[in-house]
């Protein structure tokens, strides 16, 4: 057995232990980073192509779901129902209306729906086809006779 000198017993564990400390920097990050994503996706504008179908909407949906989807604000469909946006943006409509409409089974799903088509901006319109002008005719080649000697 090869002995190790003192030399590489400390570069053995100076390298050990910076791997540690970055195992433990970069692990903290992550851990910070997972608590500030709380389970929510990060902050996105609407996306380019909207929903406009209302048929679509399901009970599992949630109202900050619906308002991305749809292109309506959060605060429309919160009012729609008459609630608070507080503690129930993570509600499916499902849970909403056993909530606030125990007695009443769908009241949610079709106050949204209401709300949806009220709110919902108008389609940008597809500008018409433009009309491709006919091609100008070529005139055909001529062929140059060839000098004479």
């Amino acid at each position: 057995m090869s002995k190790i000198n003192s030399k590489q017993r400390a570069i053995i564990i100076g390298l050990t232990i910076l791997g540690c400390l970055l195992i433990l920097f970069f692990g903290l990050r992550a851990l910070r980073a997972f608590q500030k994503f709380d389970g929510r996706v990060p902050h996105q504008d609407f996306p380019e192509k909207l929903e406009t179908d209302v048929e679509r909407v399901r009970d599992w949906m949630t109202i900050p779901f619906i308002s991305r989807m749809y292109g309506v604000p959060e605060p429309i469909l919160y009012d729609a129902l008459g609630i608070s946006p507080e503690d129930n943006h993570k509600k499916s409509l499902r849970d909403l209306n056993q909530e606030y409409f125990p007695e009443t089974d769908g009241v949610v799903i079709q106050l949204i729906k209401a709300a949806l088509l009220a709110n919902q901006k108008p389609p940008t319109p597809v500008p018409p086809l433009t009309a491709v002008p006919p091609l100008t005719p070529v005139p055909p080649l001529t062929e140059i006779p060839a000098p004479t000697p």
